[in-house]
Protein backbone atom coordinates (compact mmCIF):
# COMPACT_ATOMS: atom_id res chain seq x y z
CA UNK A 1 0.00 0.00 0.00
CA UNK A 2 1.44 3.97 -0.92
CA UNK A 3 2.25 5.78 1.78
CA UNK A 4 -0.51 7.96 0.83
CA UNK A 5 -3.20 5.70 0.98
CA UNK A 6 -2.22 4.89 4.55
CA UNK A 7 -2.41 8.39 5.51
CA UNK A 8 -6.06 8.60 3.66
CA UNK A 9 -7.17 5.58 5.72
CA UNK A 10 -5.40 7.46 8.84
CA UNK A 11 -7.93 10.46 8.26
CA UNK A 12 -10.67 8.62 7.44
CA UNK A 13 -10.59 6.38 11.04
CA UNK A 14 -9.58 10.00 12.65
CA UNK A 15 -12.72 11.88 11.31
CA UNK A 16 -15.37 9.13 10.16
CA UNK A 17 -16.11 10.68 7.34
CA UNK A 18 -14.69 13.62 4.56
CA UNK A 19 -15.66 14.42 1.47
CA UNK A 20 -13.92 14.28 -1.93
CA UNK A 21 -12.86 17.61 -1.51
CA UNK A 22 -11.86 17.15 1.88
CA UNK A 23 -9.34 14.79 1.45
CA UNK A 24 -8.11 16.59 -1.75
CA UNK A 25 -7.14 19.33 0.91
CA UNK A 26 -5.31 16.86 3.12
CA UNK A 27 -3.80 14.37 0.35
CA UNK A 28 -3.70 16.24 -3.33
CA UNK A 29 -3.52 19.85 -3.03
CA UNK A 30 -0.28 20.00 -4.68
CA UNK A 31 -1.24 18.19 -7.44
CA UNK A 32 -2.16 19.74 -11.00
CA UNK A 33 -5.10 17.29 -11.79
CA UNK A 34 -5.84 16.43 -8.26
CA UNK A 35 -9.64 16.48 -8.71
CA UNK A 36 -8.82 13.33 -11.33
CA UNK A 37 -6.22 11.92 -9.33
CA UNK A 38 -8.39 12.10 -6.23
CA UNK A 39 -11.29 10.17 -7.77
CA UNK A 40 -8.69 7.64 -9.07
CA UNK A 41 -7.29 7.32 -6.10
CA UNK A 42 -10.78 7.20 -3.82
CA UNK A 43 -12.01 4.64 -6.36
CA UNK A 44 -9.81 2.30 -6.09
CA UNK A 45 -9.42 2.12 -2.19
CA UNK A 46 -13.06 2.02 -2.43
CA UNK A 47 -12.90 -1.18 -5.29
CA UNK A 48 -10.37 -2.94 -2.72
CA UNK A 49 -12.76 -2.78 0.10
CA UNK A 50 -10.65 -0.05 2.07
CA UNK A 51 -12.96 2.68 2.11
CA UNK A 52 -16.66 2.80 1.87
CA UNK A 53 -18.53 6.01 -0.20
CA UNK A 54 -21.62 6.84 -0.35
CA UNK A 55 -22.59 8.26 -3.40
CA UNK A 56 -25.97 10.52 -2.26
CA UNK A 57 -23.93 13.18 -1.81
CA UNK A 58 -21.60 15.48 -4.40
CA UNK A 59 -18.91 15.31 -4.05
CA UNK A 60 -18.87 11.45 -2.59
CA UNK A 61 -18.47 11.14 1.03
CA UNK A 62 -16.00 8.64 2.26
CA UNK A 63 -15.73 6.43 5.72
CA UNK A 64 -13.54 3.75 6.81
CA UNK A 65 -14.62 0.34 5.66
CA UNK A 66 -15.46 -1.03 9.29
CA UNK A 67 -17.53 2.29 10.25
CA UNK A 68 -21.06 1.40 10.09
CA UNK A 69 -23.98 4.39 9.36
CA UNK A 70 -26.76 5.51 7.78
CA UNK A 71 -26.24 7.59 5.14
CA UNK A 72 -28.95 10.19 5.84
CA UNK A 73 -27.45 10.20 10.05
CA UNK A 74 -27.40 13.41 11.80
CA UNK A 75 -23.99 12.08 12.85
CA UNK A 76 -22.77 12.52 9.36
CA UNK A 77 -22.99 16.46 9.96
CA UNK A 78 -21.76 16.24 13.00
CA UNK A 79 -18.69 14.75 11.76
CA UNK A 80 -18.65 17.05 9.15
CA UNK A 81 -18.92 20.39 11.52
CA UNK A 82 -15.41 18.27 13.60
CA UNK A 83 -13.81 18.60 10.53
CA UNK A 84 -14.49 22.15 9.34
CA UNK A 85 -13.38 23.21 12.82
CA UNK A 86 -9.95 21.27 12.20
CA UNK A 87 -9.56 23.30 9.27
CA UNK A 88 -10.29 26.44 10.75
CA UNK A 89 -8.06 25.63 13.79
CA UNK A 90 -5.19 24.92 11.35
CA UNK A 91 -5.38 27.76 9.00
CA UNK A 92 -5.78 30.61 11.87
CA UNK A 93 -2.64 29.51 13.55
CA UNK A 94 -0.65 26.86 15.45
CA UNK A 95 -2.82 23.53 15.72
CA UNK A 96 -0.67 21.45 17.96
CA UNK A 97 -2.95 18.59 18.17
CA UNK A 98 -6.69 17.53 17.38
CA UNK A 99 -8.10 14.50 19.11
CA UNK A 100 -11.80 13.67 17.51
CA UNK A 101 -14.30 12.46 20.51
CA UNK A 102 -11.15 11.12 22.87
CA UNK A 103 -12.00 8.99 25.49
CA UNK A 104 -11.04 10.31 28.90
CA UNK A 105 -12.09 7.89 31.53
CA UNK A 106 -15.05 5.71 32.05
CA UNK A 107 -18.86 6.12 30.79
CA UNK A 108 -19.95 9.17 32.14
CA UNK A 109 -16.54 11.25 32.26
CA UNK A 110 -16.85 14.00 30.19
CA UNK A 111 -16.58 13.23 26.55
CA UNK A 112 -15.83 16.36 24.32
CA UNK A 113 -16.37 16.34 20.27
CA UNK A 114 -12.72 17.73 20.10
CA UNK A 115 -9.15 18.30 22.07
CA UNK A 116 -7.23 20.62 20.30
CA UNK A 117 -4.09 22.17 21.63
CA UNK A 118 -3.96 25.57 19.05
CA UNK A 119 -1.71 28.70 19.73
CA UNK A 120 -0.91 26.83 22.75
CA UNK A 121 -3.49 26.45 24.16
CA UNK A 122 -5.33 23.69 25.56
CA UNK A 123 -9.31 22.98 24.45
CA UNK A 124 -12.28 21.11 25.45
CA UNK A 125 -14.93 21.91 22.26
CA UNK A 126 -18.34 20.90 21.67
CA UNK A 127 -19.61 21.31 17.84
CA UNK A 128 -23.25 21.52 17.92
CA UNK A 129 -25.08 21.81 14.72
CA UNK A 130 -28.63 20.26 15.80
CA UNK A 131 -31.23 22.40 17.85
CA UNK A 132 -30.61 20.91 21.82
CA UNK A 133 -32.38 21.66 24.45
CA UNK A 134 -30.64 23.25 27.43
CA UNK A 135 -31.29 20.16 29.81
CA UNK A 136 -28.88 18.40 28.00
CA UNK A 137 -26.07 20.95 27.71
CA UNK A 138 -26.14 21.76 31.33
CA UNK A 139 -25.41 18.29 31.93
CA UNK A 140 -22.64 18.48 30.04
CA UNK A 141 -21.26 21.35 31.43
CA UNK A 142 -21.56 19.67 34.65
CA UNK A 143 -19.53 16.48 33.27
CA UNK A 144 -17.14 19.13 32.67
CA UNK A 145 -17.21 20.93 36.08
CA UNK A 146 -17.13 17.39 37.87
CA UNK A 147 -13.86 16.66 36.06
CA UNK A 148 -12.29 19.49 36.91
CA UNK A 149 -12.45 19.08 40.38
CA UNK A 150 -11.82 15.20 39.76
CA UNK A 151 -8.19 16.81 39.27
CA UNK A 152 -7.93 13.35 36.77
CA UNK A 153 -6.91 16.18 34.07
CA UNK A 154 -3.60 16.67 35.74
CA UNK A 155 -2.89 13.28 34.47
CA UNK A 156 -2.86 13.62 30.60
CA UNK A 157 -0.15 13.49 28.58
CA UNK A 158 0.27 16.50 27.36
CA UNK A 159 -0.01 18.55 30.44
CA UNK A 160 3.20 20.40 31.27
CA UNK A 161 5.07 19.10 34.54
CA UNK A 162 5.63 22.50 35.93
CA UNK A 163 2.29 23.42 35.30
CA UNK A 164 -1.20 21.92 35.04
CA UNK A 165 -3.95 23.74 33.10
CA UNK A 166 -7.48 22.77 32.76
CA UNK A 167 -8.66 23.13 29.10
CA UNK A 168 -10.90 25.72 27.79
CA UNK A 169 -14.02 24.85 27.15
CA UNK A 170 -15.83 25.99 23.86
CA UNK A 171 -19.19 25.40 22.36
CA UNK A 172 -18.96 26.65 18.70
CA UNK A 173 -22.67 26.62 17.53
CA UNK A 174 -25.39 28.87 16.76
CA UNK A 175 -27.45 28.39 19.99
CA UNK A 176 -26.40 30.46 22.42
CA UNK A 177 -26.55 29.24 26.33
CA UNK A 178 -27.38 32.25 28.86
CA UNK A 179 -24.98 32.12 32.18
CA UNK A 180 -22.97 28.73 31.05
CA UNK A 181 -20.15 30.48 31.81
CA UNK A 182 -17.99 28.90 28.82
CA UNK A 183 -16.81 29.91 25.56
CA UNK A 184 -19.20 30.45 22.83
CA UNK A 185 -19.08 30.93 19.00
CA UNK A 186 -20.84 30.22 16.15
CA UNK A 187 -17.29 29.51 14.54
CA UNK A 188 -13.67 29.55 14.87
CA UNK A 189 -13.39 33.18 13.15
CA UNK A 190 -16.00 34.80 15.65
CA UNK A 191 -13.17 33.70 18.46
CA UNK A 192 -10.81 34.97 16.72
CA UNK A 193 -12.66 38.36 16.07
CA UNK A 194 -13.43 38.69 19.80
CA UNK A 195 -17.15 38.11 19.37
CA UNK A 196 -17.31 35.40 22.40
CA UNK A 197 -20.06 35.27 24.70
CA UNK A 198 -20.10 33.59 28.24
Amino acid sequence: MRERDTRILKDLARFRCLSRDDLIDLHFSGLVKKISRANEVLRRLADRGLIKVDRTHSPYLYFPAEFNINTNSQKIEHFRGIFKVYKDLRRNGLLERFDVEPKLGPKGTVEPDIFAIWKRAPFFIEVQQSNYINSIITKKLARYENYKYSREWEKLDWQRHDKKLFPNIWIIGDRRIEGAGVLQTRNVEELLKGAVQK
